[in-house]
């Protein structure tokens, strides 16, 4: 299996709330550039899940972490969009607190998956 950096992965994934945040900041996003956003397997955390998809299977972690990670990508391409078209004007617009709670299951996730596979080991 290919080694993965999930500390790299959290971060990265985290980084989205303060770059939506900055967005609205803008001129609505203009200069927002989130052309792969919407796509899960161009981020290296799905890169990572496809190439070990077969050795990942046997994983609960993994299995719920797919869909959910899916999801994340769907719906941030749906908040940069909104934002870029001047329909999400703050933080605590309901589809970036719907946004949030997904961010949490994706980094439980994560960790969950760190843990097994570590276990496994």
């Amino acid at each position: 299996m290919l080694d993965f950096d999930f500390d790299k992965a959290l971060t990265m994934h985290r980084a989205w709330k303060m770059k939506f945040h900055i967005a609205l900041g803008r001129v609505q996003g203009e200069d927002f550039d989130t052309r792969p956003l919407g796509d899960a397997t161009q981020c290296e955390l799905g890169r990572w899940l496809d190439s070990n998809a077969e050795e990942l299977r046997r994983l609960p972690a993994a299995a719920e972490l797919r869909p959910v990670h899916e999801e994340f990508h769907r719906q941030s391409q749906a908040i940069a969009d909104a934002i870029r078209e001047g329909h999400i004007l703050h933080m605590d617009d309901p589809a970036i607190c719907a946004y949030l709670e997904l961010s949490a299951r994706i980094e439980d996730r994560l960790v969950q998956l760190k843990h097994e596979l570590h276990s496994a080991a």
